[in-house]
């Protein structure tokens, strides 16, 4: 088998213990999911589970950093439309909501990933992983208010460092946590951050 061959089907059985990881965390939740369970449910032994994946916490780091490689995406397109920079803000509330704040599997494993990540020290590569991720979505978001600021659809008083920092850190993220607050509370007060912004 070549280096190429070998590669795809590495990805291709990690890939299907995540997504079986995934319906177990659903199904169970991460503190009584077990990665025997994990391995029945792939149809792998214990033992080809921990050959892919450190523990338990290194496989829930890995799924939220696939949504958090997503969301990255959601937003890099936002940024390459044709429109202001307030109006990408928008829209990105509007997607983000629409595709993770109201997906339950995506706040399942993100309260889990909360919770848990401090346990993963040993998770090296998705630690590494989620802090790029989390660069380059806070880069995007910075890029976007400074380019509202220069097209003066945002006030020139904002910091954008600031306040793409309060919007999205490696800490905690004002979009992501506020899917924990009904929906009519979100956009208001994501409504009020654009209203105190905007020209």
């Amino acid at each position: 088998m070549n280096i190429k061959r070998k590669k795809q089907e590495y990805y291709f059985k990690r890939n299907l213990i995540l997504e079986a990881a995934k319906k177990i965390f659903f199904e169970k939740g991460f503190d009584l999911a077990t990665i025997d369970d994990i391995a029945t449910e792939a149809n792998y032994s214990k033992g080809s589970i921990y050959s892919y994946f450190k523990s338990k916490n290194e496989i829930c780091f890995s799924i939220v950093n696939g949504y958090y490689k997503d969301i990255l995406e959601l937003f890099r397109g936002i940024n390459e439309l044709n429109i202001s920079g307030l109006k990408k803000l928008i829209k990105i509330k509007e997607q983000f909501v629409k595709t993770y704040a109201e997906s339950v599997d995506f706040c399942k494993i993100y309260d889990s990933f909360n919770h848990h990540k401090n346990q993963c020290m040993e998770a090296e590569k998705e630690i590494f992983k989620n802090k790029v991720y989390n660069n380059e979505i806070k880069e995007i978001l910075l890029q976007i208010i400074v380019d509202g600021i220069e097209d003066k659809s945002i006030k020139d008083s904002v910091d954008p460092e600031k306040l793409a920092n309060a919007l999205w850190n490696d800490g905690i993220s004002f979009i992501a946590e506020l899917r924990n607050i009904d929906k009519n509370s979100y956009n208001y007060l994501y409504d009020l951050i654009i209203d105190s912004i905007k020209i």
